[in-house]
């Protein structure tokens, strides 16, 4: 599955941090089918506990019960809608009045936005224009 994969993506996965350069070479699964709690099985139907914890499910697993009916459910009237929805105030909310220092909230679709965000936030705080250095905010 490896060298059809690298014919098509470089270095076989979609993130650095998932590529079969950061796993010892033939004792390391590289293609999982699925997971279930902190249990994941590979193409070959190896299962594994696993320690990694893909780039998600760190703290319920996978196949989370309630995560599953919920984002099911959101399936079902839309996700990515071009307009606010309730959804994401509600969630606002909840975090204003569970983070202390929150006064409000404001979402990003991935890294790199937030990252962004961060760095105009800061030169607008000091009133400064450069950044000292940057770097991978990843892993």
């Amino acid at each position: 599955m490896l060298e059809r994969a690298l014919e098509t993506v470089p270095l076989g996965s979609q993130t650095f941090s998932k590529s079969y350069l950061t796993y010892p070479e033939g004792r390391a699964p590289l293609f999982l089918d699925h997971g279930n709690g902190c249990r994941v099985t590979d193409v070959d139907g190896n299962e594994y506990v696993d320690f990694v914890s893909g780039l998600l499910p760190v703290v319920l697993g996978y196949g989370d019960p309630d995560v599953d009916g919920a984002v099911i459910d959101q399936i079902g009237r839309g996700v990515t809608l071009s307009l606010a929805t309730r959804l994401e105030m509600e969630l606002a909310e909840l975090l204003v009045e569970t983070v202390p220092c929150a006064e409000m909230a404001r979402f990003g679709k991935n890294g790199s936005d937030v990252t962004t965000a961060a760095v105009r936030l800061a030169r607008h705080v000091t009133g400064r224009d450069k950044v000292w250095v940057g770097g991978y905010h990843g892993w």
